[in-house]
């Protein structure tokens, strides 16, 4: 009787212990999940919230609107900012101090996206300046920028304005001597932003924001660095169509999912991300190394609103219906089958839903 006795107080004792284990594990378990809550905020934090003030407004506001162009940017950009932070409206009645701390958060956000995207591009323009111009002689560096600009044939070709023809020798040595006649100035559309990187003198526009290192760019920045590798050329989109299958389909697509675009609730490709790439694009191409709005004789604000302005202040029905065209090209390269397609009224009022209201309206007696 006694060994039995110690025989089930062992076995208790087993139990117990078991159940102690258990206990340890299940804390454990809710440690990593706490943990794993505690790391998911980091998508929501001020850098990717700031994020959204740099692709609405890329650059510092000058200290005084001297035009009023200049106020409808302001007020467009602030609309459009309270549309992606929509949190941001309820905090404007706040007090001032408390507003301005929330603001000075935004914009240290805002500067260390801006300085992350700049890092990034640094290393990735070499790679696709190799892929799409191989062989690339004299090489580029990845680290430091000094070989870059108007003094590498590239480089420079991609930078050069279009009504300058870089082939001629004459405008190399010019461009680079500052000549008062051939000055790069933001009153002049790069070469880096056409179809394979030429233009039509009889037709500006033609090509113009079609080009394929800008739209590895934006890729680059927005969904992520993988899918810049997917644009093949500037066709109709199928090209991202099929990628996009293929990643649905692939095991990292939960990592593609989190990316920039979704985090800050980007639907659909819009003027000021394009500009924003641009500036981003610009600044990867040139010899400096360190990010400054005023480059020489270019100013990155006035080609970012420049840009806006191209997008946004369409003189009339011919060039809007131009500018809608290109954001659907936009949309179907970047977000292929995902991307949201917006309905207008007119739209609605063909499909069975409003024209069943319609009718039903009419058989009452009433007005539709």
């Amino acid at each position: 009787m006694a060994i039995e006795s110690y025989s089930d107080h062992e076995d208790d004792a087993a139990v117990v212990h078991a159940k102690r284990r258990i206990v340890a594990l299940e804390q454990e378990v809710e440690v990593l999940k706490a943990s794993n809550k505690r790391v998911k905020p980091q998508t929501d934090s001020n850098v990717h919230k700031g994020r959204v003030i740099q692709l609405l407004d890329s650059l510092d506001l000058p200290d005084q609107l001297v035009s009023t162009q200049d106020e409808d940017r302001a007020i467009n950009s602030f609309n459009e900012l309270l549309r992606c932070l929509p949190w941001l409206k309820k905090k404007l009645s706040l007090d001032v101090d408390e507003l301005d701390s929330i603001l000075k958060d935004l914009r240290k956000g805002a500067d260390s996206a801006r300085g992350d995207d700049t890092a990034n591009l640094k290393q990735a323009i070499v790679t696709w300046l190799t892929e799409l111009f191989h062989p690339l002689d004299p090489t580029l560096h990845t680290t430091i920028k000094d070989d870059h600009g108007f003094i590498h044939h590239i480089t420079g070709k991609l930078l050069c304005p279009v009504e300058y023809t870089w082939s001629l020798n004459s405008t190399k040595e010019k461009i680079r001597d500052r000549d008062p006649d051939f000055l790069v100035t933001a009153y002049s559309w790069p070469a880096f932003l056409y179809t394979d990187y030429t233009f039509d003198s009889s037709n500006i526009e033609k090509g113009l924001f079609h080009s394929a290192l800008l739209l590895k760019a934006f890729k680059h920045l927005f969904t992520s660095p993988s899918s810049a590798k997917e644009v093949e050329g500037d066709g109709s989109g199928a090209d991202a169509i099929i990628a996009s299958q293929r990643r649905q389909s692939s095991e990292s697509d939960a990592v593609t999912r989190s990316h920039v675009a979704n985090i800050i609730g980007m639907k659909m490709v819009t003027p000021r991300s394009i500009a924003y790439t641009a500036c981003q694009l610009r600044f990867s191409l040139s010899n400096v190394n360190s990010w400054r709005s005023i480059d020489g004789d270019f100013d990155y604000y006035v080609f970012y609103n420049n840009i806006v302005d191209f997008f946004e202040v369409a003189p009339g029905i011919d060039a809007q219906a131009r500018i809608k065209e290109l954001l659907k090209w936009w949309n179907r390269k970047v977000f292929g089958k995902t991307r949201v397609i917006p309905l207008t009224p007119a739209q609605l009022g063909r499909f069975s839903v409003s024209r069943m209201t319609s009718q039903r309206a009419v058989h009452e007696g009433g007005s539709p």
